[in-house]
């Protein structure tokens, strides 16, 4: 192991042992909700974490510890949502569970660690896109993750890459694709969401039973500027 990789391994058994809570984010929480097409230049282990506001001190003094500091931005850009937006997920601590050996905890993490279910992603993606203006590239970004994690969860994305002839809108959905859409309806209304974000719910249901879009997310007020975005999801809905 490269010296920089057991700093890291050695950096993660510190944040273990002082309790700090790491909360699986971006590319990683993606992969475990089985959205397996990653940015260009992003490698699947890449593992990124939320840590709540309190324990960030605590972070940086063990990172300096290791030899660790902070990127400046010159040296190394944002261009995740997270780190673009500024603002906190408002995910609470209540909403996190545990990543179990048998879901694929990685050796070099900490029991301590979790991850976020669906419906708390969900509620998460939709809550940011929702307070950035429409034309906002985090906004965009967002809710592509929105769309995809919902997709690759509820709907049979095995076909994806494959050849495929694209039906006219005017066709009616085969009785295979009515059955899947209506699964997928079922799973979405089962979720639990918080009572003043059940809006995120009736949303998705909306979208995935044609009667809406993503672009109906609420976004803040501001200048539109026309942007397009490309979301995936089932054919035809």
């Amino acid at each position: 192991m490269s010296d920089l990789g057991d700093r890291a391994t050695r950096l993660l058994a510190h944040l273990g042992a002082s309790a700090i809570l790491l909360v699986e984010w971006e590319t990683s929480l993606q992969i475990r909700l089985g959205y397996p097409h990653m940015p260009n230049g992003v490698s699947s282990k890449s593992r990124f974490f939320l840590i709540p506001d309190a324990q960030l001190r605590k972070v940086q003094d063990l990172a300096a510890e290791l030899g660790f500091s902070p990127a400046h931005e010159d040296v190394l850009p944002s261009v995740y949502p997270c780190e673009l937006s500024g603002l906190a997920t408002g995910i609470t601590s209540d909403e996190v569970v545990p990543i179990l050996i048998e879901d694929g905890l990685p050796p070099s993490l900490p029991p301590s660690a979790r991850t976020v279910p669906l419906p708390a992603a969900c509620a998460t993606f939709a809550r940011i896109a929702a307070r950035e203006k429409r034309a906002s590239p985090v906004r965009s970004c967002v809710i592509q993750q929105l769309s995809s994690v919902v997709a690759y969860s509820l709907f049979d994305m095995s076909y994806e890459g494959d050849y495929m002839e694209i039906l006219p809108n005017h066709q009616p959905l085969s009785e295979a694709e009515m059955l899947e859409i209506e699964h997928a309806v079922k799973e979405i209304k089962s979720l639990k969401f918080r009572k003043d974000e059940e809006w995120i719910k009736d949303l998705l249901v909306d979208i995935y039973t044609g009667k809406k879009t993503f672009r109906d997310i609420p976004c803040e007020k501001g200048i539109e500027m026309g942007l397009v975005f490309t979301v995936p999801g089932p054919d035809h809905v």
